[in-house]
């Protein structure tokens, strides 16, 4: 997402920080598989998963007040959720969630700087 952010958006790379953040798999295969390179536990749910994010949240905005926070793949039973928890809190944004309208609007936004016309004339 940084070649993304840096490419479309003109945000210097360096100014991008990629956090991952494992909090285990309910995968059996991949807890069994010893190439697996994950968090060894069943997946964190419910309060504690909600109480590590708080945390993770808290620490980004402590840390830099103006920070984007970008989920991706959070799954729909969380993402949803975690968007609608923080949105009013610290400028956030889910890439599942809007990240296909907002790649279509900037695609079109382009278009329309390239040809010099507006919206309603094409």
């Amino acid at each position: 997402k940084i070649l993304l952010y840096t490419a479309a958006a003109g945000v210097p790379p360096e100014h991008c920080l990629p956090l991952c953040v494992d909090v285990g798999t309910n995968n059996e295969r991949l807890l069994a598989d010893p190439e697996y390179k994950g968090l060894r536990q069943k997946r964190l749910e419910g309060a504690p998963y909600d109480e590590f994010m708080a945390e993770l949240v808290g620490a980004l905005k402590a840390w830099q007040p103006h920070v984007l926070l970008q989920f991706e793949d959070f799954g729909n039973h969380n993402a949803f959720r975690l968007l609608s928890k923080y949105q009013d809190q610290i400028c956030c944004f889910n890439d599942d969630i809007q990240g296909t309208a907002c790649i279509t609007l900037a695609g079109i936004l382009a278009a329309l700087r390239v040809t010099g016309r507006p919206l309603s004339e094409q």
